[in-house]
């Protein structure tokens, strides 16, 4: 794997939980959504982000569920499995469980709950790097983590490992900082934007593309904001993007990613509840989110 097959829409997957409290993990429905992203015509598969709700997984949901994932890719796209975890330590057995379930490409935000400094954060990840042979992606979500991944930070883990960190997701709407990371890293990994609004904006920045939850739903129009792009069509882009601003207003409804699940129903794609403390929409938000699809349930089938 390389920085150029870090690229196009990413799928941060949701997970399919089975019963009405998410006991355990629905792998054939996971098979299931996977065929589903794929066909959409998305550039690789991210089981285990934050629309994944990894979490509240514990580690054998975790390695059951890459494994799947792995398997029904099939070498078609990467896949790359998430390893986030509070400790150091955790996140390289994450790590190390998710290189035997056939992953392609580990991806971690910076330890959460504790919070720790510019060279902790710059050790997290080279432990990271060290623990596993698999190349990583940095994720660099600021709102939920509670702090920034200095774009500095990762200049100085590309300049020591080269060829092992392949891009960043960075979930966004900050596009001061955003920026910041295009012009320090662009050249050598891939920048990917985790903001649904911002994919074009992101593209049109420079970005290599873009990693969002609502591909998990609408794969057909987010890859086409990208293919559209990319083969010079800026317009045809903008008017995908315009297709999609509907459904990124409904689908951060309630707690995430319960927005995704209903609308994944919707579409005959049932992945079960989400897992508590998460919450299920209210029938209100339902009716939004309905309403936000309506053109992709009058068509679909």
């Amino acid at each position: 794997m390389t920085k150029s097959d870090v690229k196009g829409i990413i799928v941060p997957m949701i997970t399919p939980f089975k019963g009405p409290e998410a006991n355990s993990v629905d792998l054939s429905k996971a098979e299931k959504l996977s065929e589903y992203l794929i066909h959409g015509g998305v550039h690789g598969l991210m089981p285990l982000g934050t629309s994944g709700e990894f979490a509240l997984m514990d580690r054998q949901e975790r390695r059951d569920l890459v494994r799947v994932v792995s398997k029904a890719a099939k070498g078609r796209l990467p896949v790359i499995a998430g390893v986030s975890f509070p400790s150091t330590k955790g996140a390289i057995l994450h790590a190390q469980d998710a290189e035997k379930a056939g992953a392609d490409v580990i991806i971690s935000t910076g330890p959460y709950y504790f919070k720790t400094n510019d060279m902790g954060l710059f050790e997290h990840f080279q432990m990271l790097i060290d623990g596993t042979d698999l190349p990583i992606m940095i994720y660099n979500i600021p709102g939920w983590a509670g702090y920034n991944i200095p774009a500095s930070v990762v200049r100085r883990l590309v300049d020591k490992n080269p060829g092992k960190v392949l891009g960043v997701k960075f979930t966004t709407n900050d596009l001061g900082e955003f920026l910041e990371y295009l012009r320090l890293l662009k050249d050598d990994i891939s920048i990917m934007i985790g903001s649904d609004p911002l994919i074009f904006a992101a593209l049109e920045m420079g970005a290599a593309g873009a990693v969002v939850g609502s591909a998990n739903v609408l794969p057909e129009v987010t890859s086409q904001i990208y293919e559209r792009y990319v083969k010079g069509d800026s317009e045809g882009a903008k008017e995908e993007q315009g297709r999609l601003d509907p459904f990124t207003q409904t689908m951060t409804f309630g707690t995430y990613p319960a927005g995704l699940k209903s609308a994944l129903k919707m579409i005959n794609l049932d992945c079960g509840p989400v897992r508590p403390p998460l919450q299920e929409l209210e029938k209100k938000q339902v009716d939004l989110v309905r309403r936000s699809i309506s053109w992709k349930l009058s068509t679909k089938g």
